[in-house]
């Protein structure tokens, strides 16, 4: 399993270098890049495509949550078809998470598997989406319902392809930060803590320590669980709650900027604390440590509309990729550094958990 690479700057070197220097030698690189990362990533595309000996073909698109679909996937699949791709072509994922979940996804499915680069450029991609391997689409019913575990050949992480990234993105990301802090414990739960909250806002050397200590984490778990058979679903933690609240949203009129998926992790983690202590595995203060740190990092502490009943989360939450038997296997936080998987709990007890916090 290939580690990312973390820096400033490095993006313009590493790029061409990861391409040009593959074995063996890709026939095409199919760049799908996010439009909001052009800009950003410009030099380092004209580098590469100037240093391969194959053609670069860039396809520009702007990715949302509901174009993270089996329609696009085809669509894009047929566009890459077109212009001929084959199996030893290599597929190129620039952009946020969305952006590298698809790209890896088409990887893994066009011609039963190809080669494949994540070039992720928010700090939620950065800290956990374009890392460990997971690529999927949503279905209307669910996040990341339909996917496959492909592993990318590489993955470059340049904190100054952040800076033209939206406040609101910006705390998608220290969402999952958050929880990578709550997992891990010694190491990124105390920068988190000790971090200035005027550093945690722009990308500099507090924003790419936190988005490597985050990485790290994740790829210590995914290293040693790279299937999600045991181990790895510790990186669900808050992400049950979440998908139900993100999933809620997105079909709501009423709430038309949606919930993105770092705001709803961060709500999920509140969740996942408030019933770790009801269920008395977790220490006494951690939710209000999680609240605390919440707050310091700018994320949400409330649903943006109105909250779905309790039977109606029952049924989203029945619908996690992690159900089964009409139970859900939950991972709740009993310390910083310590989570635990909690087998057989009811869709509707979380359904409840979720109105006692949010309601």
């Amino acid at each position: 399993m290939i580690w990312p690479s973390y820096g400033r700057g490095i993006l313009s070197a590493l790029l061409p270098r990861e391409l040009a220097e593959s074995a063996p030698r890709p026939t095409a690189v199919f760049a799908l890049i996010d439009r909001g990362a052009l800009e950003v990533t410009r030099e380092a595309l004209e580098r590469a495509e100037a240093a391969l000996d194959c053609p670069l073909h860039r396809i520009d698109w702007q990715p949302t949550e509901q174009l993270k679909s089996l329609g696009e996937a085809e669509r894009l699949a047929r566009r890459m078809v077109g212009l001929g791709i084959d199996r030893s072509a290599m597929v190129v994922g620039v952009g946020g998470g969305i952006t590298t979940d698809m790209a890896g996804f088409l990887a893994a499915v066009l011609l039963r598997g190809l080669r494949w680069g994540a070039v992720p450029t928010t700090l939620l991609g950065m800290a956990d989406a374009a890392l460990g391997g997971k690529t999927a689409v949503n279905l209307p019913e669910g996040k990341n319902l339909v996917g496959a575990f492909h592993q990318p050949c590489f993955v470059l992480a340049d904190i100054d392809t952040l800076v033209t990234l939206p406040p609101r993105e910006w705390r998608c990301g220290l969402g999952e930060i958050l929880k990578a802090a709550l997992i891990d414990g010694s190491e990124l739960m105390p920068a988190l803590e000790r971090a200035a909250p005027e550093d945690l806002d722009f990308a500099g050397s507090t924003a790419l320590e936190l988005a490597a200590g985050a990485g790290r984490v994740k790829m210590r778990i995914a290293e040693a669980d790279p299937t999600e058979s045991a181990e790895r679903k510790l990186l669900n933690l808050g992400h049950t709650f979440g998908h139900a609240l993100e999933t809620a949203a997105a079909g709501d009129p009423a709430i038309p900027q949606g919930l993105a998926h770092g705001e709803a992790v961060a709500l999920g983690l509140r969740c996942a604390a408030r019933m770790a202590e009801e269920m008395e595995v977790a220490r006494a203060g951690l939710r209000r440590q999680v609240v605390e740190l919440s707050g310091k990092l700018g994320l949400p502490s409330a649903y943006p509309g109105v909250l779905p009943d309790v039977a109606a989360l029952t049924v989203l939450l029945g619908r996690d990729k992690k159900a089964h038997g009409g139970s859900l296997d939950l991972v709740l936080p009993a310390e910083p550094g310590s989570c635990l998987i909690v087998r057989g709990i009811a869709p509707a007890a979380v359904a409840e958990v979720i109105h006692q916090e949010l309601g």
